[in-house]
């Protein structure tokens, strides 16, 4: 998939399409358009333009491979079965799981075809619909299998809430199992009376079956821990309610821990059916997936080693096949991916989904602490009062911790209620969602800060952006966010990021740049905050011992974040000579693409994503070098700031004096390496003017500044 698709997509954003509008030129891109369009599915032409575009690419003869089984998939979904039928038979290329489902899709028989050659049976052994009434998910039978007895108990938890058909289902599949020698647990969270008759219903199915009712709601999870408590068995497996298990589920899961006792736990493949028994997914090209509801595991060591589920609303299966693994080892886990279950399709992923993903993964990395859990997850409801949230890329890529922990403990310490909201920048999309920076995540589970969600009920003083093109971007989504004030760090004025302010926030935004500079820029016609927001840090995190020159001729280097634009620019003003060792810091991994197969100058050491921390980095060179293009404001950069806070001296255009002072020194690029060499051969000169360059960071650019003007901000009226 293209970068800019899969950004676009984990953006959930129609702005989010327009960097890959800019670059749709061929047939592969224009596809990879149409994807990202269909499976957004924001608006309600999305999915019938998707087709569109991919219905002209084929009558220019040009839809590429990889897009041939979606325009399938979305001329089903449109509900054009002969286009989506004349369309399999002309592709070559489709992905053989989407044929797979299409081909039995078009022909099913509960869903407008004709029924002839259609058979389950493809899929799982021996399946087929009984006769009778209601959806045929709900009459999914089998002919009768051998079925085995063996000494060792299997506990089958089934939770349900407000149960319908689907829970008989569920339990009658449960009851067909091969495996005899199980007990199975209805734990019911708490419905009203009304729905007693299903759950004795259920109970009546077979004598194996135990209803447990739970006398509160406690959420899906509270219910499974009630099950686990009340099982006799010597495995535990579990089971969604409306899910239907192969009767050889629980026969072929229980297998490999017979076989292994250094094996904990098993899971399975599932197949994901609509109750017409619908397979066609649009963008999914697989029938089968990873089925977490399946998780059988050893009870006793469950207990024992692991502890019970997290008491939450959703995502606790996923922690605790995390937590296995972390405990006991990767290898204590096994799957298998023969499809043993029909699955209905799951609610969309909540985003505080992934705030808690990331908190999970981190505690298990530490191996032990606390796990934050996002309050829409615990549900509770109620709104939340702040009086500031900083709103950034919290990402290791993103950056905004390497300030915005210090700005938020300085804000803490005045006594002002503060919290960070995750917003991603679309660059740092490009391989997915990344979890928080694991400093920032660290605080966050130790309840030393304070996360909010997009979609939480807050209300607050002052909302800051750290950047605007955290809103550039931002995802169409409802927000729950208010504020008073909002304010975008920025000398650059996005209205795409001020409209997205105002969707999100119900405030237009007043614009802070980083100094005068980038004052002066914004005055003409813009809304300005009466106070400049300075990039800040803790100059002692960065502070390094420097006693002389690192080696026999002045090391320059850079960090470097942009892309083509930056390192074209970088190769023709530094220098190619040996008389200068340039060192750079590659944070966006972006280098290799921009130079292509010649690679970078070679006199260059070029460190990727990860290779070396920044402060190992600033470790390595003498020189810091900024030289950004003209538009960019002359006002302190954070990166030149963390750099005269390591001792590094800084190398800036003459625009920036007024800024720092005799903190820095000046030059043009054709000066720059007389400039270093001069400063490089004084030993004296150099360190002296490098603790010059710490001191300014220490007075001018402390987080308590920061905290001090924010406060202001926010309490004006």
């Amino acid at each position: 998939m293209h970068p800019l698709a899969v950004a676009a997509l984990q953006a959930r954003s129609v702005a989010a399409r327009a960097p890959l509008e800019r670059v749709a030129a061929d047939p592969f891109a224009v596809g990879e358009l149409a994807r990202v369009i269909a499976l957004q599915n924001l608006r309600p032409d999305d999915r019938s333009t998707a087709l569109g575009m991919l219905d002209k690419l084929r009558a220019l003869g040009t839809v590429e491979p990889a897009h041939q089984g979606l325009h399938c998939q979305l001329a089903y979904a449109s509900g054009d079965h002969a286009l989506a039928g004349a369309l399999l038979g002309s592709y070559a290329d489709v992905a053989p799981g989407i044929r797979t489902a299409l081909g039995l899709d078009l022909r099913n028989p509960y869903a407008g075809g004709s029924g002839h050659g259609w058979s389950l049976a493809e899929l799982m052994p021996s399946v087929s619909i009984a006769d009778g009434t209601g959806p045929p998910l709900d009459r999914v039978t089998t002919r009768p299998i051998q079925r085995t007895g063996h000494p060792r108990r299997i506990t089958s938890i089934v939770t349900t809430y407000q149960p319908d058909q689907s829970l008989l289902t569920a339990v009658r599949s449960l009851a067909r199992q091969t495996w005899t020698n199980q007990e199975i647990l209805v734990v019911d969270d708490g419905s009203p009376a009304s729905f007693q008759p299903v759950l004795r219903a259920a109970g009546a199915i077979d004598p194996r079956v135990r209803v447990i009712r739970m006398v509160t709601r406690g959420g899906p999870y509270v219910a499974r821990n009630a099950g686990l408590d009340a099982a006799t068995g010597d495995f535990v497996t579990f089971q969604e309610t409306g899910d239907w298990s192969h009767p050889l589920r629980l026969e072929r899961q229980v297998a490999p821990l017979l076989a292994d006792d250094a094996l904990f736990s098993t899971t399975s493949a599932g197949v994901r059916v609509t109750p017409e028994l619908v397979l066609t997914r649009v963008g999914e090209d697989d029938v089968r997936s990873y089925h977490l509801s399946s998780l059988m595991m050893r009870r006793e060591p469950a207990l024992h080693r692991l502890g019970r589920f997290e008491p939450i609303r959703s995502g606790a299966d996923a922690e605790y096949i995390a937590r296995a693994r972390a405990v006991l080892g990767s290898a204590a886990t096994r799957h298998l991916n023969d499809p043993l279950a029909l699955v209905r399709p799951p609610d969309a992923d909540h985003p505080a989904l992934r705030s808690y993903r990331s908190a999970f993964r981190a505690r298990h990395a530490a191996g032990d602490g606390r796990c934050a859990v996002p309050r829409r997850l615990r549900g509770e409801t109620g709104a939340q009062a702040y009086d500031v949230v900083l709103a950034g890329d919290w990402t290791r890529a993103g950056g905004a911790g390497t300030a915005g922990v210090g700005q938020l403990r300085a804000l803490a310490a005045r006594g002002l209620r503060a919290a960070l909201l995750q917003l991603d920048m679309l660059a740092n999309l490009r391989e997915g969602p990344q979890d928080l920076d694991p400093v920032v995540q660290h605080l966050i589970n130790s309840g030393d800060l304070t996360q909010v969600e997009l979609t939480d009920d807050v209300r607050t003083r002052l909302l800051v952006a750290r950047t605007a093109r955290v809103l550039q971007h931002a995802p169409d989504l409802p927000s729950g966010v208010r504020a008073q004030r909002v304010v975008i760090e920025d000398a650059t004025v996005s209205e795409a990021a001020a409209s997205a302010a105002h969707r999100l926030f119900g405030r237009r935004p007043l614009w802070a740049p980083a100094g005068p500079d980038g004052r002066r820029r914004l005055e003409a016609g813009n809304d300005l905050a009466t106070l400049d927001l300075p990039g800040t840090l803790d100059a002692g995190q960065w502070r390094l011992d420097r006693r002389g020159p690192r080696a026999d001729r002045p090391v320059v280097g850079r960090y470097c974040r942009g892309g083509r634009a930056e390192w074209h620019r970088l190769r023709d003003e530094l220098p190619d000579t040996g008389r200068m060792d340039v060192r750079l810091l590659d944070s966006a991994g972006t280098a290799g693409p921009s130079f292509g197969r010649f690679g970078p100058p070679r006199s260059w050491l070029v460190y990727g994503p990860g290779d070396v921390s920044r402060r190992s980095f600033l470790y390595q060179i003498d020189f810091y070098l900024h030289l950004p293009p003209a538009e960019v404001p002359a006002d302190p950069d954070p990166d030149v700031l963390a750099a005269l806070a390591a001792g590094c001296v800084a190398v800036l255009p003459y625009r920036y004096a007024d800024a720092f002072g005799d903190a820095a020194v000046y030059c043009d690029p054709a000066e720059l390496l007389d400039t270093v060499r001069m400063l490089h051969g004084n030993r004296r000169a150099l360190r002296d003017q490098g603790r010059r360059g710490s001191d300014f960071v220490r007075r001018n650019h402390a987080h308590e500044l920061y905290a001090d003007r924010i406060a202001r901000l926010a309490t004006q009226a």
